[in-house]
């Protein structure tokens, strides 16, 4: 694969032993199942191999795969290493029950794979992975922080979050142009608060995040007038206890949550 391709998908290999040690360390991988996604040059995967039951590394470099096996080869009967992208593959095919997710993810799409791995049906017992240090901020995210957001919200009603570590670019190959940090979802077996529908409750955050410097009753208010009418939507505003002349970062995810569930009766 060329360094364009790997340029493509955000690839930084982890080059610190002590790094990868301390990641395997705090996910507590001993006797569970492993999915490990991006193992790269097994980094990671040495670490695993040396405590999990299992390891399942999904890698989409052909060549990396090959060498991924060739290198723990004594160890095939722990180790299945699948070629792809992570996000083409059905969640059935990567999570076993009760497994764990240790992993670098790439950069270009940390994101789209967290959001894979919370809205599986079969849910990780925990997520341990490294990213970008703005997007585990933008992750942890709490309302009035100006990190919080879509992510924020989308992540808090699926899962615990706990922020680890950072780690600075020096310890990658090749160093990339901003820290990273570990984080931690424990994904909930259920959604922290009834929504009504998830597909609304989704419309809605993203309507109220649109503009987000503006006022709701600029940008949420219109949306959900659109579905039930101008005099509906204060009413469905104000029995949310949701202030319209606030801006969307200082409104809790229960009370989106809420507004979503009372939407979803109404309509």
């Amino acid at each position: 694969m060329s360094a364009a391709a790997r340029r493509r998908w955000g690839q930084h290999f982890l080059s610190a032993p002590d790094v990868a040690r301390a990641i395997v360390d705090w996910a507590n991988v001993a006797g569970a199942r492993v999915l490990e996604i991006g193992p790269g040059r097994g980094a990671l995967t040495e670490h695993l191999l040396a405590r999990a039951a299992f390891v399942r590394a999904v890698e989409i470099d052909v060549s990396l795969a090959e060498a991924l096996r060739d290198r723990y080869s004594a160890a095939s009967d722990r180790l299945e290493v699948l070629v792809g992208d992570v996000l083409s593959f059905p969640s059935e095919t990567l999570l076993d029950p009760d497994m764990l997710v240790v992993a670098n993810l790439p950069y270009e799409s940390a994101t789209a794979i967290l959001r894979k791995l919370l809205e599986s049906p079969r849910p990780a017992r925990s997520i341990v992975v490294m990213v970008q240090r703005e997007v585990c901020q933008r992750l942890a995210a709490r309302p009035g922080d100006r990190h919080y957001g879509l992510l924020a919200l989308h992540t808090s009603i699926r899962a615990d979050v706990e922020t680890g570590r950072i780690v600075s670019p020096g310890c990658f190959l090749p160093p990339p142009r901003v820290d990273s940090q570990l984080i931690r979802l424990r994904p909930l077996s259920a959604l922290r608060h009834d929504v009504g529908d998830e597909k609304s409750f989704s419309a809605l955050a993203a309507a109220a995040f649109s503009q987000r410097r503006k006022m709701l009753r600029n940008t949420l208010l219109p949306y959900l007038a659109s579905r039930v009418g101008k005099a509906s939507a204060v009413e469905l505003l104000a029995a949310a206890d949701i202030d319209p002349t606030v801006r969307p970062e200082t409104v809790s995810v229960e009370a989106f949550a809420r507004l979503s569930s009372l939407l979803h009766a109404r309509v």
